[in-house]
């Protein structure tokens, strides 16, 4: 058994075990692990609490984590010019790079001690200063209604550009910020959720598929996908949500983007025959304002199928026929201004007998489109027994290379590797790994595989078995790498090391 001395995180483990124990769609690699490879789990362990006290005792950090009374500056509702409104301010600082948050506590911990995690990502992007603040302190309570216990975290893009939220240097930002919730806050890591509108919906189409590993659920609300492969996701239960007349423009078409990942996602869970847990909601008669905030009943109206939409869209240009009723109501000929346009009974009223009639779409109402509930449901599982990883969409930022129990280094950017783990067996089967532009490692994970026995790998070249060891140096660097113990590996065992025959 685990012993006593790791305090709170023995209990994270066994809070892990019993959750993926008891939830029918992931394996209970947790509870099997604790009688094949207890030794190995323990020196985790072990090598976490280290870390741990060294962090938390670091003054740099804890000054990290501690609120400081910062001037946000902030449009002036009357008058001209800007007013600076004083807000407790937390900075993560790497490299000479800032990113700033602003978090609150809800309700209490649970019966384990541990909070569930949500990072919101305002709107805004391309703007001044004064309105992407606007933007930020407008998200401290945008998500906030549904969420009766957890931490909530509102960060700020770090520039005020069009990819405020996906910057290169925001990736390592967004591991710290989870690592320092972690351990200062009690945030527990199988639970760490991101939701996002408007930019913000953007930063979470491009932060997902490149820390997939890190987050239990994820929410993107109209944003644009910017032609980002998701098929990083396969363990990441991913709700989309647009409305139906949000395109911003003709090019970007932001609501039939989001509508065509139903097909896209349907398409690689039959491709794997496994994973790539989705949702997707487009709104009716909604243009960039939807409700994504509460699941108050009546609130929501969507679409029964959200890929006849994006099939029909791309095939009819339902555009035209959405504009002519928009500029047949006294609006702007312009696609932005019907994007954005506000509730006028009217226009939505014939709108949706337009989608209902001539586009032939069914409709339903009172959905519950709460981004809080949808992402909640949901435990992170660090081990999955399939990963799917495209190499070419990555965060070069990022000081973690690994993505589960795979690594590569960043100049591997190229093709799309999936490996798959049997238990019985003990055997990884590995697809793709000889076609990258560069060396693969698998990561010997003791909270999937079995060190008690060899392991066997099996790819396109041929079969080979290789010898699980414990090596105490490798978990504590991987430990310092991932900053999460539920992603720590023992032995890294190169490709290229593999005699296969």
């Amino acid at each position: 058994m685990i012993k006593r001395k790791h305090g709170l995180l023995r209990t994270v483990f066994l809070a892990l075990a019993c959750l993926l124990s008891a939830c029918l769609s992931l394996p209970a690699f947790a509870q099997d692990a604790l009688s094949t490879s207890e030794e190995v789990q323990d020196a985790v362990l072990t090598a976490y609490d280290a870390y741990r006290f060294e962090v938390t005792a670091d003054p740099v950090r804890m000054e990290e984590v501690t609120p400081r009374q910062t001037p946000v500056r902030m449009p002036e509702y009357y008058g001209f010019g800007t007013v600076d409104v004083d807000m407790d301010v937390c900075t993560i600082s790497l490299d000479g790079r800032k990113m700033q948050y602003m978090m609150q506590v809800y309700g209490n911990a649970d019966e384990n001690g541990l909070y569930p995690l949500y990072i919101a990502l305002h709107g805004g992007g391309g703007a001044p200063e004064e309105d992407n603040n606007q933007q930020w302190v407008s998200m401290q309570e945008y998500y906030t209604d549904e969420i009766r216990e957890g931490i909530y975290v509102a960060t700020r893009g770090m520039e005020d550009v069009w990819n405020t939220h996906f910057l290169e240097d925001s990736y390592r930002m967004y591991d710290r910020l989870i690592e320092d919730m972690i351990l200062f806050h009690h945030a527990d890591p199988n639970r760490v959720y991101l939701m996002g509108y408007s930019a913000g919906g953007d930063g979470v189409y491009a932060i997902a598929p490149r820390m997939a590993d890190r987050f239990a659920g994820v929410n993107m609300s109209s944003g644009h996908p910017n032609s980002v492969s998701l098929l990083n996701t396969s363990s990441l239960p991913f709700l989309i949500q647009v409305g139906i007349r949000d395109y911003y423009s003709e090019d970007a078409m932001r609501s039939v983007r989001g509508a065509e990942f139903e097909d896209t996602l349907n398409g690689y869970h039959e491709q794997y025959g496994f994973g790539y847990p989705h949702r997707v909601l487009v709104h009716v008669p909604n243009g960039h304002f939807i409700n994504d905030f509460t699941n108050a009943p009546g609130a929501s109206t969507v679409l029964t199928d959200p890929a006849a939409f994006a099939r029909k869209a791309v095939s009819e240009n339902c555009l035209d026929r959405l504009m002519e009723i928009y500029t047949d109501h006294g609006n702007p000929d312009d696609v932005s201004s019907l994007s954005y346009a506000g509730n006028d009974e009217a226009f939505n009223a014939q709108l949706l007998e337009t989608v209902r009639g001539e586009f032939g779409l069914s409709v339903t109402q009172d959905v519950n489109a709460s981004a809080v509930d949808y992402v909640s449901s949901f435990v992170r599982n660090p081990a999955p027994d399939q990963v799917v990883w495209d190499l070419s969409t990555r965060a070069s930022g990022r000081k973690n290379t690994a993505f589960y129990w795979l690594k590569a280094d960043f100049s591997v950017n190229k093709g799309v590797v999936h490996a798959a783990y049997d238990r019985e067996s003990n055997t990884v089967t590995l697809e793709g790994a000889d076609s990258l532009n560069g060396e693969i490692s698998i990561l010997a994970n003791p909270f999937l595989m079995d060190f008690s026995r060899p392991l066997t790998v099996r790819t396109a070249s041929g079969t080979c078995t290789v010898d699980l060891v414990m090596d105490v140096q490798t978990i504590a660097s991987s430990i310092r790498e991932t900053g999460d113990p539920f992603l720590a590996w023992a032995q890294e065992i190169p490709f290229s090391t593999l005699n296969l025959i």
